[in-house]
């Protein structure tokens, strides 16, 4: 049975997810119908909404860290947002708009290192993967409640609805933090600021690793608009999502128990691979529908990646450190994901969608090889060289 901080989480974790899953799939559309934006302004838009949000979390992971405590970050990044998500609907035009939604992001962004370092607090270093699992599968149950409902009520009552449903499901996100999250205080004192030389490994890691994220980015952000081009409507295209989201709620438990018996980075290889497949599904698409087994591959994958990169920081973070290190990676691999689409742009402008999709396949492949020559899991570069030392944990740097 998970411990009572990991259900709760897990509860919260099910409501926020309506909220990044609508936007990667909804915003542009709502900006572009509602707003006025061009479709370039807008995927800028969603694009540079996370770069901000990226940078400040090492900052608040060290101060969670220092406070001991991950509730009250949580609780700050979601009463933060509320307004500015409010205010958004009020905005005449997209520059504004934008602007709020911008702000929103960085405000969530608050409570993100806490949220991940929370996890690893309240979980043994062998039921992480599982840990991470079991939140990313009530995630993406959540995205798919969130992402249904919000396609339904966007095909009835049209894109200008979006931002009200995302307002009332942010009252069910302060409401779990605010009243079922335990305020847990951390026994480990934190430790100083850390010198580049201590953090060269998870920096090194969350490069390799992220490499992949800037296919990875354009790909989330362009499929929506890839299944229209094929015939979908916006209903359709939130049935898109939906396979991808139901996937990774069905996938995402067993998958994180695999990490945990296999290893974090091996598990990171494997959902990379399936990253891979899922490009040239993609390709091959003629219709709409067929970008449902695309998009249900790739969210398999991501359900290795993402518990596996969090997990693998967790464990070399040192426990006084662990939401400033999770901070850390967080920055890298959200700004690599975050330039990925207008990367992306750029490839579709000159190779159209082809073009999009072989730049996701180049840096997916760049991301395995990275990986390999760094830490050889999958047995090449033990081959090639030397073997792993036998007292290197799973995952970890070989020197």
């Amino acid at each position: 049975m998970p411990p009572r901080e990991l259900l709760s989480l897990s509860l919260y974790s099910l409501l926020a997810s309506n909220r990044g899953g609508l936007f990667i799939v909804f915003l542009p559309l709502y900006l572009v119908d509602v707003k006025g934006a061009t479709i370039p302004i807008a995927l800028t838009i969603l694009s540079l909404a996370y770069v901000p949000a990226s940078l400040i979390g090492p900052w608040m992971g060290r101060l969670s860290d220092r406070a001991g405590r991950r509730r009250p970050y949580l609780l700050l990044g979601e009463a933060s947002a509320f307004p500015l998500f409010l205010a958004i609907m009020f905005a005449p035009g997209y520059l504004l708009a934008g602007g709020l939604f911008i702000a929103a992001e960085l405000a969530l962004a608050v409570g993100a290192p806490a949220y991940n370092a929370y996890i690893a607090d309240v979980t043994h270093e062998r039921e992480r993967g599982e840990g991470y699992g079991l939140l990313n599968a009530t995630s993406n149950a959540g995205g798919v409640v969130g992402i249904a409902l919000a396609g339904v009520i966007t095909y009835w009552f049209g894109l200008a609805a979006l931002l009200p449903f995302v307002v009332a499901v942010m009252v069910g996100t302060v409401s779990v933090v605010l009243f079922l999250v335990p305020d847990i205080r951390l026994t480990i004192p934190p430790l100083e600021r850390p010198k580049f030389k201590e953090v060269k490994p998870v920096v090194t890691f969350s490069f390799a690793v992220s490499i992949r994220a800037i296919g990875s980015g354009a790909v989330a952000t362009f499929y929506g608009v890839y299944a229209a081009t094929l015939g979908a409507n916006t209903f359709d295209v939130s049935l898109v999502a939906l396979a991808g989201l139901i996937t990774a709620a069905l996938v995402s438990l067993p998958l994180g128990r695999m990490i945990d018996r296999r290893g974090e980075v091996r598990g990171i290889w494997y959902g990379t691979l399936l990253g891979l497949a899922s490009y040239g599904i993609f390709i091959a698409a003629t219709t709409w529908e067929e970008v449902v087994p695309a998009q249900a591959v790739r969210n398999g994958g991501l359900s290795l990646v993402g518990p596996g990169m969090s997990a693998w920081v967790a464990r070399m973070a040192p426990p006084g450190r662990r939401a400033e290190y999770l901070g850390i990676f967080a920055l890298i691999n959200s700004t690599l994901w975050s330039v990925g689409p207008l990367i992306g742009a750029l490839a579709l402008e000159v190779g159209g969608y082809l073009g999009l999709f072989v730049m996701a396949i180049v840096t997916t492949v760049i991301s395995l090889v990275v990986m390999e020559f760094l830490y050889g899991e999958m047995g090449i570069r033990a081959r090639l060289q030397r073997p792993a030392l036998p007292d290197s944990p799973p995952g970890a740097p070989r020197t």
